[in-house]
C-alpha cells in the first residue's frame, strides 16, 4: 500500500485531510509540527508527500526543508497546501489551494499515486433512475456516479455509443436532473460478473447549470458517506463549510488555538 505523509499546522484541514484520505482507502500519517513531519519521513519510505507551504520556505539549511530534498531525490512526490501568504517553493511540487476543492485534491492524489489514475471521483450509491428512448421510460438502479457519467443496472439490453435520456432524482435536493447520456461499455450477466447486467454511461451535452448540480450532489453524498465512516472507525467528525449555490468543499480554516485530538494522536 502506497504511503502518504501529511504535514499542516492547521488543526481542522490537518483533520480532515487526514479523514478524507484514510476513507480513500490510503495509508496516511500525520504531523502538526515540523519536527514531527521531519521525523516521520526519517523514519518511513513515502510515496507522496502533503506539507503546508510555510514549512518550505525556511531555507536551505532547515531540517524540513532537507528531509523533504531527500525524500523528493528518492522518488517520493510532493504536493503544497497554500498558506495565507504565497511563497516561492524551490523544490518540484503541485499545489494545492486552501480552501481545498475535493475535486482537485482527488485528482492530484490520483496522479501520484495510482498506476491507472481515475479521471473523476466516483460514488458507490443505490439510487432509482429511468432511462428514456423510443418513447419509453425503463427503471433501473444506479451503482456508482460521478460528475461525468454513471453505472446503472437495468435487466434490458443498450448497444455501445447509443444515445437516450437519463432521468436522475437528487434525493435530498428535491431535484431531479434529466440529461443525455451514451453508453461506453456494456456488463454481461457471466458468472464473473456475478450475473450482473448494466451499462457504463458518459453524459454528452451537459450544460453548466445541471453539471454544478451534480457536483453538489456528490459532495453531498461524500460527505454524509464519510461521517458514516468517521462513526463507524471512531473518526472525529467535522462540518463542511460548503455554501449551497458553490461547488467547492472547503475544508475549515482553524482559528487560532483550536486543537485537534485526532492529529494529536498521530
Amino acid at each position: 500500500m502506497k504511503r502518504l505523509l501529511l504535514g499542516e499546522h492547521r488543526e481542522s484541514i490537518l483533520s480532515i485531510l487526514d479523514t478524507t484520505l484514510k476513507h480513500w482507502g490510503y495509508r496516511v500519517l500525520a504531523a502538526h509540527s515540523q519536527d514531527r513531519m521531519a521525523r516521520l519521513i526519517r523514519e518511513t519510505s513515502p510515496d507522496l508527500l502533503i506539507i503546508n507551504e510555510d514549512w518550505l520556505t525556511a531555507g536551505e539549511d532547515s531540517e524540513i526543508v532537507n528531509t523533504v530534498s531527500q525524500s523528493l531525490n528518492g522518488g517520493a512526490s510532493l504536493i503544497i497546501l497554500q498558506s495565507s501568504q504565497e511563497h516561492i517553493v524551490d523544490l518540484p511540487h503541485e499545489r494545492l489551494d486552501v480552501p481545498v476543492d475535493i475535486f482537485a485534491l482527488f485528482s492530484a492524489i490520483q496522479k501520484h499515486l495510482e498506476k491507472h489514475p481515475r479521471q473523476n471521483m466516483r460514488l458507490d450509491l443505490n439510487l432509482p433512475g429511468m432511462i428514456c428512448r423510443n418513447n419509453k421510460c425503463h427503471l433501473g438502479e444506479i451503482l456508482s456516479l460521478s460528475s461525468r457519467g454513471l453505472f446503472i443496472k437495468t435487466g434490458f439490453r443498450l448497444d455501445n455509443r447509443e444515445k437516450f435520456r437519463i432521468v436522475l432524482p437528487l434525493m435530498g435536493m428535491k431535484q431531479e436532473l434529466e440529461l443525455t447520456g451514451q453508453v461506453l461499455y456494456c456488463v454481461h450477466p457471466e458468472p464473473k460478473n456475478n450475473y450482473q447486467q448494466g451499462v457504463g454511461i458518459e453524459f454528452i451535452e451537459l450544460q453548466p447549470h445541471s453539471s454544478d448540480l451534480l457536483e453538489r450532489y456528490i459532495e453531498s453524498c461524500f460527505m454524509e458517506e464519510l461521517s458514516h465512516h468517521k462513526a463507524r472507525n471512531n473518526w472525529q467528525t467535522y462540518q463542511s463549510t460548503k455554501p449551497s449555490n458553490d461547488t467547492v468543499v472547503h475544508l475549515p480554516i482553524p482559528s487560532r488555538g483550536e486543537h485537534s485530538p485526532l492529529s494529536q494522536a498521530n
